[in-house]
């Protein structure tokens, strides 16, 4: 299985092509980036970039200490009117105040090549419950599709086990369904699960795609 991206089956130099980040993005250029702890998108400006990292400081401060090594961050960048969303790793923490680091991107995609797959980098809270853990099971979606998610987390989860999946989208709205295991891999100290949609009310349905509408509008 792919290290990368489990949709693709294809590391990040492959599908990018010859288009590396260094190719793509420019330093000192404006960046929104997303961590899966906040609601909002932070205002960001990308300092350096290699062929599969970028340097980021953030203009605003952040009053508490969100981010750390290994948490998951998505980043919109736009670029000769067309829109990158990149989703990546953070590597190194240079400074908090103001809040400079390093991330090593392991996914990015053009908006028109999102919006065919109806796939959507983001990153979210989430919880899941299985049969046979006490407690529910922490992890980060990474992206999010009509017909399911895919996952971050630390925990081994088994092929085929229906999970009870519950997504924290916004303030006020959540997204809970039952899904079931359908692809995995390593990386890192974690595990990417790919989990099918198998079970969702009627609400919860008109609610994913109402989330997914609102991205397709503000990724625009």
């Amino acid at each position: 299985m792919s290290k990368y991206d489990l949709d693709k089956r294809m590391g990040i130099l492959s599908f990018l092509n010859t288009k590396s980040l260094n190719k793509i993005i420019k330093t000192n250029s404006p960046a929104d980036l997303k961590h899966f702890r906040m609601f909002e998108f932070e205002n960001a400006t990308i300092l350096d970039r290699t062929e599969d990292e970028l340097i980021l400081k953030v203009r605003d401060s952040i009053k508490e200490p969100l981010f750390f090594p290994d948490d998951h961050v998505v980043i919109n960048y736009s670029n000769n009117k067309e829109l990158y969303v990149m989703s990546g790793i953070i590597n190194y923490i240079y400074t908090v105040s103001p809040l400079k680091f390093s991330v090593s991107v392991n996914g990015i995609e053009k908006f028109k090549d999102m919006r065919k797959h109806q796939r959507y980098y983001v990153s979210l809270t989430a919880t899941i419950n299985v049969s046979g853990f006490i407690t529910p099971i922490f992890a980060v979606v990474k992206n999010i599709s009509s017909g399911g998610v895919k996952i971050y987390c630390k925990d081994v989860l088994i092929y085929d086990d229906v999970i009870e999946v519950e997504v924290i989208l916004d303030r006020t709205n959540k997204l809970n369904f039952n899904g079931k295991i359908v692809r995995k891999a390593k990386i890192k100290d974690y595990y990417e699960y790919g989990i099918e949609i198998i079970g969702i009310s009627e609400s919860n349905l008109k609610c994913l795609y109402h989330y997914m509408k609102w991205l397709n509008s503000d990724y625009i």
